[in-house]
């Protein structure tokens, strides 16, 4: 239950989604107020036509949000309830960026969501976004697509991506993980961003409809739902896997994670603290 996919931008202008192996494609399609990718319309016609799923992106300017949010909407019109929406907080050309109050992306992310109803991701990076600001506000009511490449290196899909033990800021996980900036796909030269969404193509359209993705366990991170499933807590196979919906994919990585330290320590301390937050119950049931 995950998906294999990646970003475009104008740099990929002409990639024919229909030949290069992917579950998705997300295609910036704004910047600013003014900016509108050239290839934008053209790649988003080819990704449905070639039966993708589809995501788009503005690129935040620094400007007014409900400007900026306005363009977006306005250009991107014929796709909505068709793509998954999402908002790119970068630092460059974005004088914002650097600014510890997080309102610039709430309030474009409320507007949008507010037009549209669907709910809008927010891209950014482990590092220097997740963990430089207080999310909170944003993390409560918007799903990440969150960032951080091992290396530079030339890579394919990855099964498990590396990423490091610290936290996700605010999110207690990454929804669309873009791992690696060095893509390597068939039928396509250059570098391509990869990303691995942690959900199957129903739930992507439901997020792209508008429609509300259910979280089977919102009081848990992917991390707590690893201790269990190593106790066996939900089942094994196909049936942990529809127990655990839209979490599983997640949970898995996390078990591969704990799995392998050799040290044991990143295990340990993961079933301490679960023990700490929910004791034996969940674990024995």
């Amino acid at each position: 239950m995950a998906l294999n996919g990646i970003d475009v931008a104008s740099y990929q202008t002409g990639l024919d989604p229909a030949k290069v192996p992917c579950d998705f494609v997300i295609v910036k399609a704004t910047q600013g107020t003014t900016y509108i990718n050239p290839d934008f319309k053209r790649m988003a016609d080819a990704a449905i036509a070639a039966g993708k799923l589809l995501g788009i992106y503005h690129y935040a300017g620094g400007g007014n949000p409900i400007s900026e949010a306005n363009f977006f909407l306005k250009t991107i019109k014929p796709y909505i309830g068709k793509a998954i929406l999402a908002l790119d907080w970068e630092k460059d050309q974005n004088p914002a960026f650097n600014k510890s109050d997080v309102s610039w992306s709430k309030t474009f992310l409320d507007h949008v969501k507010g037009q549209t109803g669907v709910t809008p991701f927010i891209y950014m990076s482990k590092g220097m976004g997740c963990r430089a600001h207080n999310w909170i506000a944003v993390a409560k009511d918007y799903p990440l697509w969150g960032a951080q490449y091992a290396n530079m290196d030339r890579t394919g899909y990855q099964k498990n991506p590396w990423t490091d033990n610290g936290s996700w800021g605010a999110w207690d996980k990454v929804t669309i993980f873009q791992y690696s900036s060095g893509g390597q796909l068939k039928n396509w030269n250059g570098r391509l961003d990869l990303d691995l969404a942690y959900m199957n193509s129903k739930e992507w359209a439901e997020w792209a409809s508008g429609k509300p993705v259910k979280d089977p366990f919102p009081d848990k991170t992917d991390t707590d739902l690893a201790v269990e499933v190593l106790f066996n807590a939900h089942g094994v196979d196909e049936a942990r896997k529809k127990k655990l919906g839209i979490r599983w994919s997640g949970a898995q990585v996390q078990v591969d994670r704990l799995l392998r330290d050799e040290s044991k320590f990143p295990l340990i301390f993961a079933i301490q603290q679960y023990l700490k937050k929910h004791g034996f119950g969940e674990l024995i049931k």
